[in-house]
C-alpha cells in the first residue's frame, strides 16, 4: 500500500472561479505523529499546515493568471507571514518525514557527528616463490655445454646455446613480507666463459631486470676448488643488498648454525595447509550493530512525543536490550549502556553423551565421546518477542530472521557426514544428521547434527550452550550482567574445520629440518560501531538532555588477528613396530596479522636425539587460547621482520618431549597470552586499555571438604542439603537437575556455584539405609519401592561465575537453611555414637579453591566497555559486520621446507664451473625453478684440426672428447689406441668446410654408441668401427677443400668374386617400406643473444611428384638440440630424403687382407652376378619329359630351379632342353623355374673393417646411388634445393 504524501498528491477542483475551498481536515498517519513530536507543534497545528500547503499546491484554471488567490482571513498580513513561515517549515520538514532523526531545523535539536575510523583498502603485497627446482640426482651427469659461434652457409650466424645448470644445494629464507632463495649449481666442466648479466635468465626474464640489491650472482670455472665465492653481479653484505647481510651457502646442522652442511630445499605435497575455516557459532549470541539512539529531551518528553518517545525505547530495546532503554530518568539503565542485547542464533549443541542440557555446561570429553549440534529454523520464538517488545512501533526482528536464515542454511550445509572439524581442542567427524519436519512435512523444523570426538589435542572439555540457549530468542544479555547459564560469547567452543599439516623429511638421515610457513591473518571491520568514539551512558544522557542529536560512528578497517598452532611430532614407524603417538612441543606459536597480505615466517626443529621423525602443525583454536589458556604464559609470536632474520638474534629455545628434546628456533617475540587476547577497536576508550584491563585470578576448580549441620546433628545432611537444592530424588527420576548458589565473601569478591546431581534407584545397604528409606516413604508403608530407593548421585560442584582475585587454598562455605524429609527424619533422632543429638535447620558445605585461572573482566572501571571480549584470536564475532581471515579457508601453508645434514668434507667442485646464486622474491620474479643461462661458447676441448684446446662447434671434436674424456665421457673404458683420430679429424675439416655445426647442451644419460649412431647421419656423416677403432667419415664425397663434391666418385677399389671369399657375399635390400616417400618435417632452433631460443619448423616434399602422388606420412626431424642455422637445417633434410628415396642396399663380404687397400669411409664398386626370378620362365615336366609352360623355350642347357612335388626337394641345377623335352628322367614330373642372371656394378661406402680371427677382412658397405657419369646422386640433391618444396 503506497504511503500517503499529502503534500504532494493531487487534490480535486472544481473549474471556474469561485471563493476559497471548505476547509479539510485530513488524517494523520503514523510518520505524521512522529514528525509533529519532531518538530514541536501540536497536531492541529500540524493540520492547518497541511490545509495551507494543499491550498497553496492546487493547480487553477487559465482564468486565474492574473488574480490573486483570494482566502478567507481576518488579517492578510498575518496570513502572509504564516504562508510564508509554512514555506519555510515545510521546506525542512520535507526532509525529516522518516521518525529516526528528530529535526535539527526546530532550533531546538543541535546535530553532533562522530568520528569514523576508516583504514586504508589497498596493500603492499608480500611476494613469494611459486616453487623450487629439484636437487640433481646422485650419479646424474653433469650438462655438456657445447659450441662456439660461427657462419653459417648462408651466411648468417650460428651458436649460442642455453645452459640449464644442475641444482646441487639449495635453501629457502623467510623475511616475512619476502622470501629469499640461495641455489649452487654446477653449468658443467670448468672453462665455460662468464655469462652476460643479460644472458642470466629466470624463466623468462634477465637478471639485468632486477636491482642490484635484489640479488647476489657468484661464478666460478677453474681447475681446482670452484666453492661459489666470488661475486660477479649484484651486491652483498649487511643491509638493503642482494644477500641481506646473511652468511650465503651455509646450513644450520649439528656443527653450527652457519656450518657448511648440506641443504636440500623443496615444495611439499600432501597436506600442507592449516589452521581452522568457515566457523560456526555455537550457542554464541548475536547482537545488532551498535547504534548510538539519541533521545533529545526537546522531542521526546511530554504527551506530545508519547510516539516519539516509543519508536526511541524500542529502538533501543533492540539494539541495547531492556535493560538500556530508560531514556529520561538518570540510573542505571539511562544513556544506553551495555554492550548489545544477546540475541540467539538457535543453533548450538544440545546434548552430549545422550544427556539433553538445558543450560550452557562446560564437559569433559574423550574420544568415542558424541555431541548432538542443533539448528532451530523455527522463527515463531522471535515474532513473539518482536510483537511483546516493540508492540504498536515500527521497530521489529525481520531483519534478524532474515540474516538468521542465512547463517542457519551456511551451518547446515558445512556439516556434512564425514567433514572433520576442531571445538576447543579437540577434534570430531560428523557421524549422521537427522531432521525434524513440520506437522504438514513441509519444511524442515529443527535440524540434528551428531558429531564424534576422534582426538583430543589438549584440554579435554568443549561447552553445551543447552536448550534454553538456542531454542529461546534471547541470549542471555539484556544491558546489565551476563546470565552465566545462558550466555555464549564470541569465543565460546566455536565449531571450526580443521585442515593439519603433516610433513615428513625427503631424507632419513636430515639432522634439522625447517618449514617455511605463509600465512594471511586479519580482522576486517565493514560498517562496524566505531566503539572508540561512543559517549559513556553518562555522556549520552547529558547530551540527549542538551537536545544533541549524535550520529553513529563507523569503522571500515581491517585490524589484528591472532591465529595460533602447535606442534606435535612422533619417530616415524620402522617395519615390526607399534605406531607411536603425536606428541606436542609445549609452546605455542602465533601469527599475527592486520592487513589481507601474506607473510613469510620459519620453524626450525633440530632433535636432540638423532632419529627419523615427523611433524603435525595442528591449529589451535580462539576458543582453546581464550578459555584454556592462563594469560602469563608465553607463547612465539612469528615475526621475520623482527630485528635482523638469520644472524645470531634468531628465537631459540630446548623443549623437552616424551621422544627426547627438541630445539626450535624461528624470527619473532616472546609475549603473554593475555597479549594477544583483546583488540581496542572492541573497547569505547582503548587508550585506558591498560589500566583497565586488569587481571583476575579466577577460581576454575574446587572441591568439598566437609558438610557440616548448625546442630552438630550428622544424620541425612548430605540428601537434606541436595534435596533443598533440587528437589526430592524421587520426583526427578533418571536426570541430571542444575541449581546455583552465589556466595558473597570479603572485598567485595563472590563465586557462583552450580550443583548438580543425578537421580537413580539406589541399593539399600549400599547407597543408603533404614533411616533414608524411613525419610524417603512418601506413604508410611515401609517397603523398599522405587520412590523410596530414588536417591542423588554423582554431584558436581562447579565455578560457573565469579568476581574479584582468589588464590589455591582459600575456602569458603555454602550454607543452606534446610526444612524437608531428611532433615526432619534426622530431627527424629536421639543421639549419635552415644551423645544426644538436636533436630537441625541448616547444612553446610565447606570448598576448597584447588586451582585458579587468568581472567579480564569485561566490567571496566570508569563505566568503559568491552564489546567484544577475546576478538583477537576468536573464531566467531557477535556481529555480522566483523569477519575474519579464516572465513573461507585456512590461514596458513608450509609452503617449503629446508632439509639440513652436515658435511664430513667440505664440497669443493673441483674441475666444475659453479654458480651461486640468491634472490629475493619480487614482482619480477616468482619463478625459481630453472635458472638458464646464455653462453656464446661451451667447455673447451681438443679442437682436432688445430690441435688447440678450446670451445668448437665441429661434431668430429665433441666425439673425440666423449671417446677420450674420463669424466664426462667413455675414456676410462676406450683407450687411446681404439680411437680413429685421423677419420674424426677428416671429418671435423669436411663438417667446417660445409658450415655444419653443432651447437647443444649434453644433459641425458644414454649409451654413447647410441648417441653417435643417432647423430652422425644428422651431421651427414656416419659412424665408423676399423678393427674396433671408433671413427667417423662423410656420407658424401667431398673434394680436395673437403667441401661436398658433385665429381664422379673415385672409387678406391673393385671388388668381384675374384677377391669376395666364396659364399660371404651377403646383399640386403631395404624394405620398400622404409624407402616410400614421405614429407620432412625439420625444426631447428633461432637463437638471440642473451634471450630464450625459439623453435623455427619447416615442411619439405620432392618437387618432381604430382600433387596426387605425394607422401601424406610425415616424419618430424627434430634438429633443435644442435641446429642453428635455417640452411643446415634444410640441408640435412634434404640429405635425409634423398638417402631414404636413392639408397637401396646394403653389401656385406668377407676378403683377404692382401693389397687391401681400403677403410671406413672409402668408396668401393662390388660387382656381383644375381639369379633373377620371372614367372613367365616357369612351368612343368610331365612324366613322360615333355614341357608344359605359357612360353615356348628355345633348345639349350639352362639354369634352372627344380621342385619335385612327390619328395618336397628343392634343386638348383642344369636343365638340357631339346624339342621341348628333358631327358633326363630324374626330373621328369616336376615343376621349374629357369633362372635369369644380371650383373650389377654398384657403388658403396664402408661403413666397417673388421680383421676376424681367422684372418679373413669383414667389410660392410651401404650403397651410393650415382648416375651415369658416376657422381653420387645424393650429394646432387643436397646441393639441388630445386628438387624440393619447402614450406615454412
Amino acid at each position: 500500500m503506497a504511503e500517503r504524501r499529502p503534500l504532494h498528491q493531487s487534490f480535486p477542483f472544481r473549474s471556474g472561479l469561485e471563493t476559497g475551498g471548505a476547509p479539510f481536515n485530513p488524517p494523520l498517519l503514523p510518520y505524521e505523529l512522529s514528525l509533529i513530536q519532531a518538530i514541536g507543534c501540536s497536531e492541529e497545528e500540524y493540520r492547518e499546515l497541511v490545509r495551507h500547503a494543499m491550498l497553496r499546491q492546487r493547480v487553477r484554471p487559465a482564468e486565474y493568471d492574473r488574480i490573486p488567490d483570494v482566502v478567507n482571513s481576518a488579517d492578510p498580513v498575518t496570513a502572509f507571514f504564516i504562508n510564508l513561515a509554512i514555506g519555510l517549515v515545510l521546506t525542512g520538514a520535507s526532509m525529516l518525514l522518516a521518525p529516526k532523526a528528530p529535526s535539527l531545523e526546530s532550533g531546538k535539536i543541535k546535530g553532533k557527528k562522530l568520528a569514523d575510523q576508516i583504514g586504508p583498502t589497498r596493500f603492499n603485497q608480500a611476494t613469494n616463490f611459486d616453487n623450487v627446482s629439484s636437487l640433481a640426482e646422485l650419479s646424474q651427469p653433469i650438462p655438456i655445454p657445447f659450441g662456439k659461434r660461427g657462419e653459417g652457409a648462408d651466411g648468417l650466424p650460428t651458436g649460442g646455446i642455453i645452459l640449464a645448470p644442475a641444482l646441487v644445494w639449495s635453501r629457502l629464507y623467510a623475511y616475512g613480507a619476502y622470501q629469499a632463495y640461495e641455489g649452487v649449481y654446477v653449468a658443467g666442466e670448468f672453462g665455460v666463459d662468464e655469462p652476460d648479466l643479460g644472458g642470466i635468465l629466470l624463466g623468462t626474464a634477465g637478471l639485468n631486470a632486477l636491482s642490484d640489491n635484489e640479488f647476489a650472482f657468484y661464478w666460478s670455472s677453474v681447475e681446482g676448488n670452484n666453492r661459489p665465492a666470488t661475486l660477479l653481479y649484484g651486491t652483498q653484505g649487511p643491509g638493503a643488498t642482494g644477500t641481506v647481510g646473511r652468511e650465503v651457502f651455509t646450513a644450520p646442522t649439528v656443527d653450527g648454525q652457519f656450518s657448511d652442511g648440506f641443504s636440500m630445499a623443496y615444495t611439499p605435497s600432501g597436506d600442507t595447509t592449516f589452521g581452522t575455516s568457515s566457523p560456526i557459532h555455537n550457542g554464541t549470541a548475536y547482537r545488532f550493530n551498535w547504534e548510538i539512539i539519541s533521545a533529545p529531551f526537546a522531542s521526546t518528553e511530554g504527551g506530545d512525543n508519547r510516539r516519539a518517545r516509543e519508536e526511541i525505547q524500542a529502538k533501543r530495546r533492540k539494539i541495547a536490550g531492556r535493560l538500556a532503554d530508560v531514556l529520561h530518568d538518570a540510573g542505571p539503565e539511562a544513556g544506553q549502556p551495555g554492550v548489545g542485547r544477546a540475541y540467539s542464533r538457535h543453533m548450538g549443541f544440545v546434548i552430549f553423551n545422550n544427556t539433553e542440557y538445558e543450560n550452557r555446561t562446560i564437559v569433559t570429553v574423550a574420544v568415542g565421546n558424541t555431541a548432538v549440534f542443533e539448528i532451530d529454523h523455527r522463527n515463531e520464538v522471535w515474532k513473539e518477542l518482536s510483537d511483546d517488545d516493540f508492540e504498536d512501533t515500527e521497530i521489529n526482528l525481520d531483519d534478524l530472521v532474515n540474516s538468521a536464515k542465512s547463517w542457519r542454511e551456511r551451518a547446515s550445509d558445512l556439516l556434512i557426514v564425514g567433514t572433520t572439524w576442531i571445538i576447543g581442542a579437540s577434534s570430531w567427524i560428523v557421524r549422521k544428521r537427522t531432521k525434524v519436519m513440520s506437522a504438514n512435512n513441509k519444511k524442515v523444523e529443527q535440524e540434528f547434527i551428531e558429531f564424534e570426538c576422534v582426538e583430543v589435542h589438549g584440554v579435554a572439555e568443549i561447552g553445551i550452550p543447552g536448550r534454553d540457549t538456542v531454542e529461546e530468542p534471547l541470549g542471555g544479555y539484556e544491558g546489565d550482567t551476563f546470565n552465566a547459564n545462558k550466555h555464549c560469547g564470541a569465543a565460546f567452543y566455536n565449531v571450526c574445520r580443521q585442515s593439519i599439516a603433516t610433513i615428513r623429511p625427503v631424507r632419513r638421515d636430515s639432522e634439522v629440518i625447517e618449514f617455511g610457513i605463509r600465512s594471511q591473518v586479519w580482522n576486517r571491520a565493514s560498517g562496524l560501531c566505531n566503539f572508540n568514539a561512543l559517549p559513556s551512558p553518562t555522556k549520552l544522557f547529558q547530551l540527549d538532555e542538551d537536545d544533541v542529536q549524535l550520529s553513529t560512528p563507523r569503522m571500515d578497517k581491517y585490524f589484528k588477528r591472532s591465529s595460533c598452532f602447535s606442534v606435535f611430532v612422533r619417530p616415524v614407524k620402522e617395519y615390526g613396530q607399534a605406531q607411536a603417538e603425536f606428541v606436542r612441543i609445549p609452546m605455542v606459536f602465533c601469527v599475527q596479522g592486520s592487513a589481507p597480505i601474506n607473510q613469510n615466517n620459519y620453524l626450525r626443529i633440530r632433535p636432540d636425539t638423532k632419529g627419523f621423525y615427523e611433524y603435525r602443525l595442528i591449529p589451535r583454536t580462539g576458543s582453546d587460547i581464550a578459555i584454556n589458556s592462563i594469560d602469563e604464559n608465553e607463547i612465539t609470536v612469528l615475526d621475520s621482520s623482527e630485528g635482523i632474520p638469520y644472524t645470531n638474534n634468531a628465537l631459540g629455545q630446548d623443549f623437552d618431549t616424551a621422544y627426547g628434546e627438541f630445539r626450535i628456533t624461528t624470527q619473532g617475540r616472546k609475549v603473554a597470552v593475555g597479549d594477544i587476547l583483546r583488540n581496542p577497536e572492541l573497547f569505547t576508550d582503548p587508550e585506558d586499555l591498560e589500566a583497565a584491563l586488569s587481571p583476575n585470578n579466577v577460581p576454575t576448580s574446587i572441591v568439598r571438604t566437609s558438610i557440616s549441620t548448625n546442630s552438630g546433628n550428622p544424620y541425612l545432611r548430605r540428601h537434606a542439603f541436595l534435596t533443598e537444592y533440587l528437589g526430592l530424588a524421587r520426583e526427578n527420576r533418571n536426570k541430571t537437575v542444575t541449581a546455583q548458589q552465589q556466595v558473597v565473601m570479603s572485598n567485595g569478591r563472590s563465586v557462583t556455584v552450580e550443583i548438580s546431581a543425578r537421580s537413580t534407584i539406589g541399593e539399600f545397604g549400599t547407597d543408603f539405609g533404614q533411616m533414608y528409606l524411613d525419610a524417603n516413604d512418601p506413604g508410611a508403608d515401609r517397603d523398599q519401592g522405587e520412590d523410596e530407593r530414588s536417591i542423588w548421585v554423582d554431584e558436581k560442584f562447579t565455578v560457573v561465575n565469579s568476581n574479584g582475585d582468589f588464590e589455591k587454598g582459600q575456602t569458603f562455605d555454602i550454607t543452606k537453611e534446610v526444612d524437608n524429609d531428611f532433615s526432619r527424619e534426622a530431627g527424629r533422632q536421639e543421639e549419635f555414637e552415644g551423645r544426644p543429638v538436636t533436630p537441625y535447620d541448616s547444612v553446610t558445605f565447606s570448598f576448597v579453591i584447588t586451582d585458579v585461572g587468568t581472567e579480564y573482566t569485561e566490567q571496566l572501571q570508569r563505566g568503559e566497555r568491552v564489546f567484544e571480549g577475546a576478538s583477537q584470536v576468536a573464531d566467531c564475532s557477535h556481529y555480522t559486520e566483523l569477519t575474519k581471515s579464516n572465513d573461507s579457508g585456512p590461514e596458513h601453508e608450509v609452503v617449503y621446507v629446508n632439509e639440513y645434514i652436515h658435511n664430513e668434507s667440505l664440497a669443493q667442485y673441483n674441475g666444475m664451473s659453479t654458480i651461486g646464486f640468491t634472490v629475493k622474491s619480487t614482482g619480477e620474479v616468482s619463478d625459481i625453478s630453472q635458472l638458464r643461462l646464455w653462453a656464446a661458447t661451451g667447455i673447451p676441448v681438443t679442437r682436432l684440426i688445430e690441435g688447440d684446446n678450446a670451445p668448437s662447434n665441429l661434431f668430429a671434436d665433441l666425439v673425440f672428447y666423449l671417446l677420450s674424456n674420463k669424466t664426462q665421457g667413455v675414456g676410462n673404458v676406450v683407450p687411446s689406441e681404439l680411437i680413429d683420430e685421423d677419420s674424426l679429424r677428416t671429418t671435423a675439416r669436411f663438417l667446417r668446410a660445409n658450415r655444419i655445426f653443432y651447437d647443444g647442451v649434453l644433459e641425458d644419460s644414454e649409451s654413447f654408441r647410441s648417441f653417435l649412431y643417432d647423430n652422425a647421419a644428422l651431421q651427414l656423416c656416419n659412424f665408423t668401427i676399423k678393427n674396433g677403432r671408433f671413427g667417423m667419415q662423410p656420407a658424401l664425397p667431398f673434394d680436395s677443400s673437403h667441401k661436398i663434391s658433385l665429381e664422379p666418385i673415385q672409387v678406391e677399389q673393385i671388388f668381384t668374386a675374384g677377391n669376395i671369399i666364396e659364399d660371404s657375399l651377403q646383399l640386403q635390400y631395404i624394405d620398400i617400406s622404409q624407402r616410400s616417400n614421405i614429407q620432412a618435417v625439420v625444426t631447428w632452433r633461432v637463437t638471440v643473444q642473451n634471450d630464450l631460443p625459439y623453435q623455427a619448423t619447416a615442411l619439405m616434399h620432392w618437387s618432381d611428384l604430382p600433387i596426387n602422388e605425394r607422401a601424406a606420412t610425415k616424419q618430424a626431424f627434430d634438429l633443435s638440440e644442435f641446429c642453428t642455422n635455417r640452411e643446415q637445417a634444410l640441408r640435412t633434410a634434404r640429405f635425409l630424403l634423398s638417402t631414404r628415396r636413392r639408397i637401396t642396399k646394403t653389401v656385406s663380404f668377407q676378403t683377404v687382407p692382401d693389397a687391401l687397400g681400403v677403410q671406413p669411409g672409402s668408396y668401393i664398386r662390388v660387382i656381383t652376378e644375381a639369379s633373377t626370378y620371372n614367372s613367365t620362365a616357369n612351368g612343368s615336366i610331365t612324366d613322360a619329359g615333355t614341357l608344359v609352360s605359357i612360353t615356348s623355350i628355345a633348345d639349350g642347357t639352362y639354369n634352372a630351379l627344380i621342385y619335385k612335388p612327390s619328395t618336397s626337394e628343392v634343386i638348383e641345377t642344369d636343365l638340357t632342353i631339346a624339342s621341348n623335352q628333358v631327358s633326363d628322367s630324374t626330373y621328369h614330373g616336376s615343376l621349374f623355374t629357369l633362372l635369369g642372371a644380371d650383373t650389377d656394378y654398384s657403388v658403396y661406402q664402408i661403413e666397417s673393417l673388421n680383421l676376424e680371427e681367422d684372418g679373413l677382412v669383414s667389410i660392410s658397405a651401404v650403397e651410393v646411388p650415382t648416375d651415369a657419369s658416376g657422381v653420387s646422386i645424393v650429394a646432387k640433391d643436397v646441393l639441388t634445393p630445386g628438387n624440393f618444396t619447402v614450406l615454412e
